[in-house]
């Protein structure tokens, strides 16, 4: 194979994990049609379409992704230890990142919400109440932080590192973020993802990025779990979104026992925030990028590693998709409606 210019590289990126998601879909639509034709009870409870949903992103999407990037040539990133102190510290300052960018995304997404008039937009609540304590284990916790962290992660920054640490890290978030299809996810994933992009590309181990990964998002499903297991989380988020402070602070009175409890264990995790920011700030001469033969010029690096086909495409693609879900008619919504 020839091989590829770095804008060329970057292009095969946006282009091939554009294709394989449009893939997933177009196979997601087909046998969920097939299937609520045959058997319309199986989709009642949403259910069944998670696990057909999940089954073909992780059987097929990912691994087609993989297959049209691997014959990128790869340059192997140094395998350095991260260590249990630093581990932990990176658990801490992931934590911090997540909720201060979440509750960030939240604010605009419920202020967007009351200029479109839909309210706010969040579709992985719904997501999570139509999926069993089981499958939200085997999705949120093991299979998601595997095959994310390995195409978001490994695949993508063992092939463009080596053109500029901080343009790859900056795509690896950004091209992670955009993938989930929604604004509030979409700013607190791109954060982590720069993050993770900094940890692989300096200990070149993805077992560290995908523990990280399975930390963050299992202590979040579960802490949430326990701390509004009895709650209706939809009932409260339509508040907060819609912002009616009234409605919100009248639901709290009728569950102030569930509050407290939740109370408790939010105020561990503004602990854990705030030990993370601490950290950033102590440890913020440790980030550091490393520099690499042949790297793209510092005045060239948006025009190859953005003004490209493929990559442009990618955005916008997925820009159009995040303000379809903010005005509630993307790709998840037509879906719904058509197995209605």
């Amino acid at each position: 194979m020839k091989e590829l210019t770095p804008k060329q590289t970057y292009s095969r990126f946006g282009a091939s994990y554009l294709i394989g998601y449009v893939a997933y879909v177009a196979l997601v639509f087909i046998v969920s049609l097939i299937l609520h034709a045959i058997f319309p009870s199986m989709f009642a409870s949403g259910q069944a379409r998670m696990i057909i949903s999940f089954s073909i992103l992780y059987i097929l999407g990912y691994p087609f992704m993989y297959m049209m990037i691997k014959d990128i040539p790869v340059t192997e990133i140094p395998k350095k230890r991260l260590g249990v102190g630093g581990f932990i510290a990176s658990v801490c300052i992931a934590y911090a990142l997540m909720y201060l960018t979440n509750i960030t995304a939240l604010v605009l997404n419920a202020s967007i919400g009351k200029i479109t008039g839909r309210g706010g937009t969040n579709p992985i609540v719904n997501v999570m109440d139509s999926m069993s304590p089981v499958l939200q284990v085997l999705v949120v916790v093991i299979l998601a932080p595997v095959f994310e962290e390995l195409t978001f992660r490994k695949f993508l920054l063992d092939r463009i590192s080596k053109y500029g640490e901080v343009t790859a890290m900056l795509i690896s978030g950004f091209m992670f973020g955009l993938f989930h299809g929604n604004l509030v996810q979409f700013m607190y994933a791109s954060m982590l993802g720069f993050f993770f992009a900094f940890i692989y590309m300096r200990t070149g181990r993805v077992i560290y990025t995908m523990i990280l990964h399975a930390i963050v998002n299992g202590t979040s499903t579960f802490l949430t779990l326990i701390m509004f297991g009895d709650l209706d989380l939809t009932e409260m988020m339509s508040y907060l979104n819609n912002g009616d402070m009234n409605g919100y602070m009248k639901f709290v009175n009728e569950n102030m026992g569930a509050f407290a409890r939740a109370g408790l264990i939010g105020f561990a995790i503004i602990l854990i925030v705030i030990i993370g920011v601490i950290l950033m700030i102590v440890l913020r001469k440790k980030f550091k990028f490393e520099q690499h033969e042949g790297e793209v010029e510092k005045g060239n690096r948006f025009a190859t590693a953005v003004a490209n086909t493929g990559m442009i495409v990618y955005i916008i693609f997925w820009i159009l998709e995040i303000v379809l879900t903010q005005l509630g008619i993307g790709l998840s919504a037509l879906l719904d409606r058509l197995l209605a």
